[in-house]
């Protein structure tokens, strides 16, 4: 099943969600840093003016008054709506402050503060709010310095180490897709700076060279074995044409064995040309389309000693093509047709393109079998567009040449 998700996409998911957190946060404090400013600044004015007016009930007794700030030397003398801030409750703790908002802008701010000689002064602070706004926009603007800040930290950290870490893992995935496997060149990965990537680069050199090695191999196998079979097989076919000379149509075990010996010959030519690196590069000659195919529909019937009707109809085009390699697979797709098609073959010819069709037969499982695969990768390896379908009961395989 295929992931839905990307490494890529996660991470950058994960690098978005992160980066919100930072910002939050980083919103959060000083903002929270501002606030308790404010009151440490409330604290610190309300501490001083308990101190100015100690020293100047003790001079000459007078109350110490201002338009936001008042000291009284008892709770008595303290107004009723100032007591109220502290549910009329004298406080015990000095320095603490207690707060009341019930007068539209102002706030009112109640503290004890306790003389050199412990007597206790009561100071009522009431003040407009909005007088703090004033320091706001510089506040904010500092506040969102450090977010552009944070942000591109943050994001130049991300583009890095995608650059260092999610680059490299895709640049490997398409070294993979767009290597030639067919020209068997080394694959080419790109350097790694991290030794986590390197090894995964190194053990995926490593399979690759091993998949290489047995290929060879194999490619080897059928190079040696096809070019072997070559002389046998020939001396086979020629015994069979000088029993045919000798006693005119042959019938019986000695034509299935003609038939088996062509096609082995068949299978061999596809093998050799399949293994031949240089086949596609080969001098190309003008070929007749439809005469060629009248003379390999003539051929296989007659090695094959079969009498099913073959409908062609073609025109007079002439190309210029490797004809080796096309006659091979003609041949092929011909003489499966032969076997398959046991209620006609309809071979269609219109330019470039030729269309060979029979209807499908209940011993058809599975195609052509060997004979449609190698076709496949030979057509594949000469860049020739060939295509099979099987609608409509009917197997038709279509081989498209490009114009010489």
């Amino acid at each position: 099943m295929k992931p839905k998700l990307s490494l890529k996409r996660v991470y950058q998911g994960y690098g978005l969600a992160f980066l919100a957190i930072t910002l939050a946060i980083n919103s959060i404090i000083p903002l929270c840093m501002m606030c308790t400013g404010m009151f440490s600044m409330h604290e610190i004015t309300m501490n001083n003016a308990g101190q100015a007016a100690e020293q100047l009930f003790m001079a000459n007794g007078k109350a110490f008054i201002t338009d936001n700030i008042q000291v009284f030397d008892s709770w008595q003398s303290v107004p009723r709506q100032v007591r109220a801030i502290n549910d009329f409750v004298p406080p015990k703790q000095p320095q603490s402050i207690s707060y009341q908002h019930v007068d539209g802008p102002f706030i009112d701010a109640l503290m004890l503060y306790q003389g050199s000689d412990q007597r206790p002064y009561y100071v009522w602070l009431h003040y407009n709010a909005t007088h703090d706004l004033v320091f706001a926009p510089k506040n904010m603007t500092a506040i969102l310095l450090l977010i552009v800040m944070t942000f591109g930290v943050v994001a130049s950290l991300a583009f890095y180490m995608q650059s260092q870490v999610i680059t490299p893992v895709h640049q490997i995935s398409q070294a993979i897709k767009q290597h030639d496997w067919q020209k068997m060149l080394p694959l080419q990965f790109p350097k790694q700076c991290y030794a986590e990537l390197q090894s995964i680069v190194d053990a995926l050199e490593g399979s690759i060279r091993q998949l290489k090695q047995a290929q060879q191999r194999e490619l080897s196998f059928l190079r040696f074995a096809s070019h072997e079979l070559r002389t046998p097989i020939a001396i086979c076919q020629s015994s069979f044409d000088i029993l045919t000379l000798q006693q005119g149509q042959l019938s019986g075990p000695t034509l299935h064995a003609r038939q088996a010996t062509a096609q082995m010959k068949s299978i061999t030519e596809t093998l050799l040309w399949m293994m031949d690196p240089d086949c596609s590069s080969m001098n190309p000659s003008p070929v007749h389309l439809n005469q060629m195919l009248s003379q390999i529909v003539e051929d296989q019937q007659h090695a094959q000693g079969s009498s099913i009707p073959v409908t062609l109809d073609g025109d007079a085009t002439r190309l210029t093509t490797l004809k080796e390699p096309l006659s091979i697979v003609l041949n092929n797709l011909i003489r499966n047709s032969l076997e398959h098609g046991a209620d006609g073959i309809d071979i269609q010819q219109r330019g470039s393109r030729i269309v060979i069709s029979n209807p499908m037969t209940n011993n058809n499982h599975s195609g052509f079998g060997l004979g449609l695969m190698l076709v496949k990768r030979l057509t594949s390896q000469l860049e020739w567009q060939f295509e099979i379908d099987t609608s409509d009961n009917r197997f038709r395989a279509s081989l498209t040449l490009p114009d010489g």
